[in-house]
């Protein structure tokens, strides 16, 4: 019984000794804050579906669709071609984009492009331009594969991606 009085003992003194340090510091300041972010931009999409059909080594072509872009309020977007297993099969693969007055030209080396939109329903125009390697490697179909994507981005992210300077609108993108 006793060591359990010592032991709380113990355990007292080392508390008020914390505490009179505590007060010994001296604060000069204390910070408090609430950080409001703004939401991000709302937007939604409708699809488009590019068949290109049976290829065949060495075969060039090109396919055009339409696909839809509401967005609800302004902000940046990362346009993003996803080409993973398109390099095992193409030797060019390009998506010319055009969303409003802007256009984006993807392709296998260039992947990423940063736009600023403003709310609006857009109709998006995509021509694909490609051309089979001799020797293709990859999978031999793709169904329904996501190939494009846009999504908003935050400030951070679209001051170190910047634009490719493509496109017709002076005002695109941000400047590196």
């Amino acid at each position: 019984m006793k060591t359990w009085i010592l032991i709380a003992l113990a355990f007292l003194t080392g508390l008020s000794g914390m505490a009179v340090a505590a007060n010994m510091n001296g604060v000069l300041a204390y910070l408090s804050y609430h950080l409001i972010l703004p939401p991000p931009p709302m937007y939604s999409t409708v699809a488009a579906y590019i068949n290109l059909g049976n290829l065949t080594p060495g075969m060039s072509g090109m396919a055009k669709s339409t696909a839809y872009l509401y967005v609800n309020s302004s902000g940046y977007f990362k346009v993003e071609l996803h080409h993973e297993d398109l390099d095992d099969v193409f030797s060019n693969f390009t998506a010319v984009i055009t969303i409003g007055n802007q256009t984006v030209a993807l392709n296998l080396h260039r992947d990423k492009y940063t736009i600023y939109l403003t709310p609006g329903n857009y109709t998006v125009s995509i021509t694909v331009y490609y051309t089979v390697k001799p020797n293709p490697e990859g999978p031999p179909n793709a169904i329904n594969k996501p190939l494009i994507t846009i999504k908003p981005v935050g400030e951070h992210e679209e001051e170190h991606e910047g634009n490719n300077n493509q496109g017709n609108d002076d005002n695109q993108g941000s400047e590196d």
